[in-house]
């Protein structure tokens, strides 16, 4: 599971929503501006209009309605009606009024009211007020919420291609940790052109190849294996009706490292296919000790495992685990120089222990398939033990460690999880 902080659909969501908010951010800002700049041509207009409405009524004409609408006024007949539905504006007069202007507003003299289209002006005398609408002249963009909704639109509509895009994206992370898991039967085909889906198609290509090559190999080594059985099998029984001596042990032993090979060839194909599933359980170590000292026949060979540790339980494949345990104290044996292996457990790590010349080949290279040091007996492996050992251990989430200390062979298991 990919941390949130670190997920591409975390980050456009981010991305988008810095957006929007940038958007908004501009328009109330554009808004701010144009009310202030409305704000100051209102001002104005109520200068020249209050000097024009003044000097009318000073005029003392008789039909003074007449002149309003001579001048482009309107003359309000019932101020009452009007009033309840218009605005105050400039109830606190700004320092750019004429100090007569301010003056009569703020002893009531005069009153200003307005709303989406006129300015009013209403005198209050002692017995009667007159109102006169002055139409507003200022200018007012209608293309600013036209564009704000359009770019916000156009980014919402981005938003959800983006995300439309690269949805396939969590369906390919899905399959390639699924693949990663060993599952086979995958597929991340698409019909989209974009590169997401160009990177899938070319991912599912690939996952049809490898499976194609791994059934074929799958497939082969059975073939090998079962062809091999038999000859073999005829062949032991064969040097079994021989008399004692040295072409039978030649023989004898020659049909051996055969069957050991096909054995081993055997668990490695059982471990890398997708026949592998571990089936977890609490292991005893050594109850599983002693199961490879009934499969290894070491009192039969005079040799001899001990056990040095108190108990100890994993959590894991007990199967599997024994086969590891069985391959490593049988290279421990093989390669001990008094017969002797030694297995413990030590702050949670099994380790396998055996005397013995340091190793010809460096750690890396003897725990790949097929490479094999000089043991000292005439059966040695044909290297695929370690190999085993690693692939199970992989796993297992586990891992297999070494060291070579006062002559002494230090195989460690890392990383099972140990049950108090």
């Amino acid at each position: 599971m990919v941390p949130l902080r670190h997920s591409i659909f975390f980050k456009i969501n981010l991305f988008f929503l810095f957006a929007v908010a940038a958007l908004i951010s501009f328009f109330v800002m554009t808004l701010r501006e144009f009310r202030m700049q409305e704000l100051q041509l209102i001002e104005q207009q109520v200068i020249k209009d209050e000097a024009a409405i003044r000097k009318i009524i000073l005029a003392g004409e008789e039909d003074s309605p007449r002149k309003f609408r001579e001048k482009g006024y309107r003359y309000i007949e019932y101020p009452d009606a009007v009033r309840p539905k218009l605005t105050p504006v400039f109830q606190i007069p700004p320092a750019s009024f004429p100090p007569m202007v301010a003056e009569r507003i703020r002893d009531g003299r005069l009153r200003i009211y307005r709303d989406d289209d006129n300015l009013y002006f209403e005198l209050v005398g002692p017995h009667h007020s007159t109102m006169i609408a002055s139409r507003l002249t200022i200018y007012r963009p209608k293309w600013i919420p036209v564009l704000f909704g359009s770019m916000l639109a156009v980014l919402i509509l981005l938003y959800w291609t983006t995300v439309r895009s690269f949805k396939p994206l969590k369906k390919l992370a899905k399959q390639i940790q699924r693949f990663g898991e060993g599952h086979m039967d995958i597929s991340t085909k698409s019909e989209e052109r974009d590169e997401i889906a160009f990177v899938a198609n070319q991912f599912d290509a690939a996952v049809k190849k490898i499976r194609a090559m791994k059934e074929a190999r799958t497939l082969f080594m059975r073939n090998i294996m079962h062809e091999l059985k038999t000859p073999i099998t005829k062949g032991k029984l064969s040097v079994a009706l021989m008399e004692k001596g040295e072409e039978e042990q030649v023989l004898r032993r020659a049909f051996n490292r055969m069957e050991q090979l096909i054995s081993e060839m055997a668990e490695v194909e059982m471990i890398t296919s997708q026949s592998l599933d571990l089936v977890f359980e609490d292991c005893d170590l050594k109850k599983m000790v002693e199961a490879v000292e009934m499969l290894l026949f070491t009192d039969v060979l005079d040799q001899t495992i001990a056990y040095t540790c108190e108990p100890c339980t994993f959590h894991a494949d007990c199967k599997m685990l024994t086969i590891v345990l069985k391959n490593l104290i049988d290279n421990g044996l093989k390669y001990s120089s008094d017969n002797r292996v030694e297995v413990c457990c030590k702050n949670g790590e099994i380790r396998i222990i055996n005397k013995g010349e340091p190793l010809e080949k460096s750690f890396r290279e003897i725990v790949e398939p097929f490479v094999k040091g000089e043991a000292n007996h005439s059966h040695a492996n044909f290297g695929l033990g370690l190999y085993i050992v690693k692939s199970i251990l992989d796993a297992h989430g586990a891992e297999l460690d070494y060291l070579y200390r006062n002559g002494k062979h230090y195989f460690i298991i890392k990383g099972l999880k140990q049950v108090s």
